[in-house]
């Protein structure tokens, strides 16, 4: 059992977010797991197992705390597998989940609304902007060497469209073949396998890989770290590969234009594009190829992830509320990468951009 290695050093602490906005230790990755290693032990105190498995959901799976173990514990996959017997042992704990899963299981994304909805938000305020952009949509029997995988939140929420108008732009100027999968793109499981329904998440995946199989793409491109961790680790896309957006464009420049930067900018590295998925270099290279100066932000969560704002919608906040305020960016724009990232740093009514929003503004301008 990976968590009997946890020695109880504390060097989690220090980094982890739910530590820091609570200051009580049972939110603590130690303090997790030192329940768990008790429970192993007093398996009749209910109260106690209950308590742990409520706190196995205040957590954004930010993996800090594994990165920083110098015992070496496998924590991330600590609290999946917890999380799965947790619901699965005891469902009325978290009968605040069923809503999304009903969601997942019969619409297919993480809102309830219907799947043929997909491409109607974005495309009707953006089709005018853009001409040819409903030929962009997949349907049976288009082919194409990229599709790109938008995901629920960029799909659905308004909030995002400035970046899917930077993206399409940007694919667009450069030329590049493209298919957006649209109503046949189902929720990529990632929520359902930050809750440990592995079998849940496989239906999802399985439709998702037979359309990017049909439309005989060599690439599957997203802006969403967590739909990017399923695509890459758990589709089984053969003979397809899997890019975050920013990988994808900055393979295609040795330089840009130089950005006519009028703004200071800080950049918040998302948690799952960083760490999990270690794509630390292109993001950071695209920026600077752009000519763009930055600050560096510390390593740290948003507060965005792991069904955070479902399950504790106030820590979340409190997370991001305590970055901004370390950080001192109230009067920067802030780049990232990662529409989650993006939802929680406009809450805090900080400016921010995507990094491809650079980059279309670059294109469409910049300096010689």
């Amino acid at each position: 059992m990976s968590y009997d290695k946890c020695v109880r050093c504390g060097s989690c602490l220090q980094f982890c977010p739910m530590f820091d906005a609570t200051g009580e230790e049972q939110f603590s990755p130690r303090g997790k797991a030192y329940l768990l290693q008790v429970m192993d032990q007093i398996e009749d105190d209910e109260e106690l197992a209950k308590e742990f498995r409520r706190l196995l959901f205040e957590c954004s799976l930010c993996g800090r705390c594994e990165e920083t173990c110098s015992s070496g514990v496998d924590l991330l996959r600590v609290w999946h597998e917890q999380r799965a017997k947790a619901i699965e042992t005891h469902p009325e704990e978290f009968a605040y989940l069923e809503p999304l899963k009903d969601a997942l299981a019969n619409v297919k994304n993480i809102y309830g609304l219907a799947a043929e909805d997909r491409a109607i938000y974005w495309l009707d305020e953006l089709e005018d902007e853009i001409p040819g952009l409903a030929d962009r949509v997949y349907e049976k029997g288009k082919t194409t060497e990229n599709i790109i995988f938008l995901g629920c939140l960029m799909s659905f929420r308004g909030s995002q469209i400035p970046v899917l108008r930077s993206l399409f732009q940007t694919l667009e100027k450069l030329e590049i073949d493209y298919l957006v999968m649209g109503a046949e793109e189902n929720c990529c499981g990632h929520p359902l396998y930050l809750m440990g329904n592995e079998k849940g998440a496989q239906e999802l995946r399985e439709h998702n890989k037979k359309v990017i199989t049909a439309a005989e793409a060599k690439r599957v491109i997203s802006c969403c770290p967590g739909c990017l961790i399923q695509l890459r680790e758990h589709h089984n896309l053969e003979g397809v590969e899997a890019l975050h957006h920013t990988q994808f464009f900055d393979r295609l420049f040795e330089k840009t234009k130089k950005y006519d930067q009028k703004e200071k900018f800080s950049y918040h590295d998302p948690c799952e594009l960083h760490r999990i998925l270690e794509i630390k270099t292109e993001p950071r290279s695209l920026i600077r190829k752009m000519g763009i100066e930055f600050k560096e932000m510390d390593l740290s969560c948003c507060g965005g992830g792991g069904l955070l704002r479902m399950t504790d919608p106030n820590l979340s906040d409190k997370i991001i509320q305590l970055r901004v305020a370390r950080e001192g960016v109230k009067d920067t724009t802030v780049i990232t990468a990662c529409p989650s990232c993006r939802e929680q740093l406009l809450g805090q009514d900080l400016k921010t951009k995507d990094i491809v929003e650079l980059l279309s503004e670059t294109l469409d301008g910049g300096a010689d």
